[in-house]
């Protein structure tokens, strides 16, 4: 069942099928509001290339900073899948762009008890789907 979206009404979709809804829209939103460069290795990437991510510092695991924008960035498939997303660089070049509080606020984060909530992850989904058509039409 793996990469199915489930029922078309984001209402009637379970927590996972949420997740397999959000995770591309906002991965779209995180390569089309950054530069289309590697984070870490400034490698030149395409738009809607295979070798176009969206990368994270804190891996995905990390259930409260999952989705969030400063925890994400595009890189390109070496540095994100083969690399493990070179952590420490990312890190290094995240500093650098939005603070070392930031960067602290975000690894605090990481480590909250976290449960997932339905209508958050629908209202996520409409935001991402929103914030793109934006971006779009700009």
């Amino acid at each position: 069942m793996r990469g199915k979206k489930g029922p078309r009404r984001l209402e009637d979709k379970t927590i996972p099928q949420l997740h397999n809804t959000l995770w591309p829209i906002f991965a779209d939103y995180i390569k089309a509001v950054h530069p289309l460069r590697c984070y870490t290795c400034d490698k030149q990437l395409e738009e809607g290339s295979r070798d176009t991510q969206a990368g994270h510092w804190l891996s995905r695991t990390y259930a409260p900073v999952k989705y969030c924008e400063d925890n994400c960035r595009p890189q390109c498939s070496r540095c994100n899948e083969f690399y493990g997303g070179r952590p420490v660089e990312f890190e290094r070049r995240l500093r650098l762009e939005i603070s070392d509080e930031a960067v602290e606020a975000i690894k605090r984060k990481a480590t909250e008890k976290w449960k997932w909530n339905r209508q958050a992850l629908i209202d996520q989904i409409i935001y991402y789907r929103n914030a793109l058509k934006d971006l779009e039409a700009a």
